[in-house]
């Protein structure tokens, strides 16, 4: 389980991994569950407030016996994306949404600057 530098206040969050409905409280990084052969659905979020799951994850798994299975699941930038499950290396969701958000403030912070700029020369 893994989460991005810029989202480090997730760490104060435990992540929630569900099993065949069954909910258990995991940790970022890796986390090992043994599970017997067959088909298991997996599904991971994180708890919070509003929303009440950041960053839902689904997938559906077959697993065969004394064979190991590793998946990646990365939580998303934007809050209101969903997260990444399945063979490393996932994608980083939500990347978007931040880049076009830090855009904005930056063109704000330019204009502000730009303004205080002419109003004291002029």
């Amino acid at each position: 389980m893994k989460r991005h530098w810029l989202g480090f206040m997730l760490a104060m969050i435990t992540p929630m991994i569900v099993i065949n409905g069954h909910p258990m409280p995991g940790r970022w990084g890796r986390n090992t569950v043994p599970l017997p052969p067959g088909q298991h659905h997996l599904h991971l979020h994180l708890p919070y407030i509003l929303p009440t799951q950041i960053g839902p994850a689904d997938a559906t798994v077959w697993l065969q016996p004394g064979m190991p299975l590793e998946l990646e699941y990365r939580a998303p930038l934007w809050t209101y994306a969903r997260g990444a499950l399945g063979p490393a290396p996932q994608p980083w969701n939500g990347k978007g949404c931040v880049i076009a958000l830090l855009a904005i403030i930056g063109a704000l912070i330019l204009l502000m600057l730009a303004v205080v700029a002419l109003v004291s020369l002029g």
